[in-house]
């Protein structure tokens, strides 16, 4: 309880700290994760696990039971000196009664308890882990969402730029217009651009409030379209990785946890020792010829060895072996595709890099055209549709440029993704 109480409280500080005018990846992150309902899974699994281990442990603590029994049987012992007139020998009665506390101790169970311990303390890391692969899954979700707002923001400042630009355009053939330098028309071409810009603007401020909207739901943050979304900087080894793949561990541990049940299928075969006590009351006692009431006791040591099971445990090691065999050709078979899939990725972040590199001449060579067809649309030589096919061609560079950027990061975190080490 006391863990679910410091969880909900980090909750509520993370939410509070990031309701402000800058976000994160890693922060959106860490708080989908805080309010993602199967986090809260992981304290009562601590629990259930612990009370479990608190069950196995009493297998070493003695056990008593009380026991009674009364019986009628048709025929007892007889004796042939209690048919002769010789006193101090009677019948036995037919009617029996029997009254007693039986305490059994575990000196030695061959292991049992102590490798059903082992394997209680993997299935914990199981359901852990699982819950791991939920978290990265989870992530997986955020870093899409967060570089779907940034694509969105990156578009609409290029947009806006280009409204910009156009506007004082706009201005300087109006005024060519009043002094009849300027057809009209040329005017109207570029007042139509400023609202087809216009309208783009509004779909992508739909866009990004629904985006923002989403990565509210999984944070329990309260960002809104005035919160600047930072840009992470990433760097990574493309040379070497260390897999750290949730699924990968997973594996490791389901192996663990076969090792653990080929030792408990082992110590079934193994002698096991125990002391046992009896203190009774009934009739007859241990004294079968006594025909009173009468208390007893008994205590001793117990031995039990199953030496031969006609070869079943080692049929069920052998079965584990495969079991284990299996998940060495899946880990195999997952470490292979994680290569081929990381050769592409980072093949696909050189050829960003390159665009990008050719972005930044294009532009340059852009902004040269646009400039020139600024200064001849200003001195009437050239229509308001030629100057916009060159402002155009210009915004699109830009854009392109900052996409292949957003690109570039996006890619980067999806390789860091992938080898899991996020």
């Amino acid at each position: 309880m006391n863990k679910l109480i410091i969880t909900g409280l980090f909750a509520i500080m993370i939410t509070m700290a990031y309701t402000q005018e800058t976000i994160t990846l890693e922060a959106c992150r860490d708080s989908a994760i805080i309010h993602y309902p199967l986090t809260r899974q992981k304290a009562l699994l601590d629990e259930k696990n612990e009370l479990k281990i608190k069950n196995l442990n009493k297998s070493y603590l003695p056990s008593m039971a009380i026991n009674g029994q009364v019986s009628y049987q048709s025929d007892v012992t007889k004796v042939p000196l209690q048919n002769l007139p010789i006193s101090g020998i009677e019948p036995l009665d037919k009617d029996w009664y029997k009254f007693s506390l039986d305490v059994n101790q575990v000196i030695y169970d061959g292991g049992i308890t102590k490798y059903q311990k082992e394997i209680e303390e993997t299935n914990l890391d199981l359901d852990q882990q699982k819950i791991e692969i939920e978290h990265f899954n989870l992530k997986q979700k955020i870093n899409s969402i967060y570089f779907t707002i940034l694509l969105l923001r990156e578009n609409t400042n290029v947009l806006q730029l280009h409204k910009a630009t156009l506007e004082a355009r706009l201005k300087e053939v109006e005024s060519g217009i009043q002094n009849g330098i300027i057809l009209a028309s040329n005017g109207d071409v570029l007042k139509a651009e400023i609202i087809t810009i216009e309208q783009a603007l509004d779909d992508l401020k739909i866009s990004m409030a629904a985006a923002i909207s989403v990565l509210n739901d999984y944070t329990g943050m309260t960002l809104t379209e005035k919160t600047r979304f930072l840009q992470p900087e990433i760097k990574i080894p493309l040379d070497e990785f260390t897999l750290n793949r949730p699924e990968y561990n997973l594996m490791k541990i389901q192996q663990k946890k076969i090792d653990a049940s080929k030792q408990l299928t082992h110590s079934h075969n193994l002698p096991k020792l125990s002391a046992f006590g009896q203190a009774g009351y009934g009739r007859p006692g241990f004294d079968m010829l006594k025909n009173e009431f009468t208390d007893y006791y008994m205590i001793g040591a117990r031995l039990n060895w199953s030496f031969w099971d006609w070869n079943k445990s080692r049929k069920e090691r052998e079965v584990l072996d495969l079991q284990n065999q299996i998940i060495d050709t899946q880990k195999e078979t997952f470490t292979k595709n994680i290569h081929a899939d990381l050769t592409n990725k980072k093949s696909e972040i050189s050829k960003i890099e390159e665009k990008i590199k050719r972005d930044q001449e294009l532009i340059r060579l852009r902004e040269k055209i646009s400039a020139s067809a600024s200064s001849q649309l200003k001195n009437g030589t050239i229509t308001s549709s030629d100057y916009l096919t060159e402002l155009n061609a210009e915004s699109k560079a830009r854009l392109d440029m900052q996409i292949h950027r957003i690109e570039l990061l996006q890619a980067k975190t999806e390789y860091i993704t992938t080898t899991g080490n996020l």
